[in-house]
């Protein structure tokens, strides 16, 4: 922790802000530590912890309450207990304190924070908000091409609607959620980057310049996304993946494939540095947490990204591949370890860079900055 931090300073003591309230690949928990050690009061809290393990600073479990009353009544206790408590609120995947599948007497907390004077943020990930028509119609390949719809319009519609009417920051994690969420501003995915590198470095690949698939195994992961029941899967293009894998198996007889399903946080460094060669997805258009962690590891990655992102890249070495590349970009990667080294390091440099705990919380320290001095500035001209 960096008490001296002037950007965590709020009034002559740390800024205090609260990440909530459903984890998103632990992406509160991230940014609540990078902000703790940049000096600031940071917690995240959840109303579920997931199948994976990640348990944020505060947890209030709505799944002990078997009706409607009692998980609202839990919601509102927990409004109370923390409204005060905070400066900046930062709501991720369209949640807020109170949270309801009926929508209408979901965020009613927003204007009575907003009448305290907080800071209120929204974050967007994903589904929650992204914009299935509009990425269909204009683009060839998007999250939305492959899958199965469970998005709601009107739900989005709504969360936008807040966003504009009580949010002060408004974020998204992709690049492909720019068109879906026109007042939001880009803030990367955070990641502790030196836990993930330790693990690539505790637990290197025996015989790594001979793993090209013939004379020694070559592992490819891949990390489905599925959101239905059963076992069909389109977001990340998995079909496509797994049949180029499957095409390469005879010119690569000892190409090895592990899908990566319900792997705990704990463990998900070390099992991913004992891949060779990671695959993201074929069709968002930019690379998600699965790359990142990737990168971390030391581990080439492929994933889609498109033209237009080209000037946001900044040197990174992702791979990039649709349906119909795959094949020929995963054969350069399995024949070449030499060069999967080299990616595997610029890799770790990237994710470093633009990832990793220390420099997204400073990002996102700076908004907050930018925020509060705009507060500030209206306050003034209001008593003037």
């Amino acid at each position: 922790m960096n008490p001296e931090n002037p950007r965590a300073m709020l009034d002559g003591r740390p800024l205090r802000v609260l990440h909530g309230t459903y984890e998103i690949a632990g992406q509160g928990m991230m940014l609540a530590r990078a902000l703790r050690d940049l000096g600031a009061e940071a917690r995240a809290l959840t109303y579920k912890v997931d199948w994976d393990g990640r348990v944020p600073d505060l947890v209030v479990d709505l799944d002990r309450h078997q009706t409607p009353v009692g998980k609202m009544v839990a919601m509102g206790t927990a409004f109370a207990r923390h409204a005060g408590m905070f400066d900046v609120f930062h709501f991720h995947a369209g949640t807020t304190f109170i949270n309801s599948k009926l929508d209408l007497v979901g965020g009613f907390d927003l204007p009575l924070l907003k009448s305290m004077g907080k800071i209120i943020v929204f974050h967007f990930h994903g589904c929650e908000v992204r914009r299935r028509a509009h990425m269909i119609a204009k683009h060839r390949l998007a999250t939305c091409t492959e899958c199965k719809p469970f998005c709601d319009p009107a739900r989005q519609d709504r969360l936008l609607a807040q966003a504009h009417r009580y949010a002060d920051l408004v974020f998204f994690s992709t690049l492909d959620l720019a068109e879906s969420v026109p007042m939001g501003r880009h803030l990367p995915l955070a990641i502790e980057a030196d836990r993930w590198e330790s693990a690539a470095l505790d637990h290197p690949r025996e015989d790594f310049f001979v793993r090209d698939g013939v004379r020694a195994p070559t592992v490819v992961a891949h990390a489905p996304t599925d959101f239905i029941k059963g076992e069909w899967r389109g977001i990340k293009g998995t079909r496509h993946i797994e049949a180029a894998i499957e095409s390469l198996r005879a010119e690569f007889p000892q190409l090895e494939y592990r899908r990566i399903e319900r792997q705990p946080w704990a463990t998900m460094p070390e099992f991913l540095s004992q891949c060779d060669v990671l695959v993201d997805q074929l069709m968002m258009g930019w690379y998600g947490l699965l790359a990142i962690e990737g990168m971390c590891v030391r581990r080439p990655v492929v994933s889609y990204l498109r033209d237009d992102f080209a000037d946001r890249l900044q040197g990174c070495p992702v791979q990039s591949a649709t349906p119909e590349t795959v094949t020929e970009v995963l054969r350069r990667l399995i024949s070449d370890p030499p060069r999967r080294l080299q990616l595997g390091q610029q890799g770790i440099e990237y994710a470093r860079t633009f990832h990793d705990l220390r420099a997204v919380g400073n990002v996102l320290l700076n908004h907050y900055q930018e925020a509060l001095a705009r507060r500030s500035g209206a306050a003034a001209r209001a008593g003037a």
